[in-house]
């Protein structure tokens, strides 16, 4: 008996970054930072850093105010005078208490709203995939 014919070993894709799966993840990060910080995600994140203004004085927090009120307390947070002995505390719940509803309503359908576009536009994205993102080899798809 012959010996058994070896079959070639299977390549493994790289995977691919989709960019409606990346935009869906922005919203809700945005949609969870507006609930919690009153502000978006780029803002909280880079407010005080990198040469920007803080959100002083105001309801909205950034990390960069989070960060140097834990280390010295005194500063209040980046909070107005009249808050600052409510603390971080009150801020955030000032901030669920306005804008929870939307940021909830973000993250429940965000997904879905993706999912139903990636369903009903499967056509154009495979092609655009195809024809535009393939041949460049870039690493991303639609």
């Amino acid at each position: 008996m012959p010996p058994r014919k070896k079959s070639k070993p299977t390549r493994r894709r790289k995977s691919l970054i989709s960019l409606i799966d990346v935009g869906t993840s922005i919203v809700v990060a945005n949609a969870t930072t507006k609930a919690f910080f009153g502000t978006n995600a780029w803002e909280f994140f880079t407010a005080g850093w990198f040469g920007r203004p803080q959100a002083a004085n105001s309801w909205r927090l950034s990390l960069n105010e989070i960060v140097m009120g834990a280390i010295d307390p005194s500063t209040g947070y980046g909070m107005s005078t009249q808050w600052q002995a409510q603390g971080v505390g009150a801020a955030i719940k000032k901030n669920l208490k306005d804008n929870a509803v939307p940021s909830i309503l973000t993250v429940a359908l965000a997904p879905v709203v993706a999912k139903g576009i990636k369903r009903l536009a499967r056509k154009p994205i495979a092609d655009m995939n195809k024809y535009v993102f393939k041949p460049v080899g870039m690493g991303v798809k639609l």
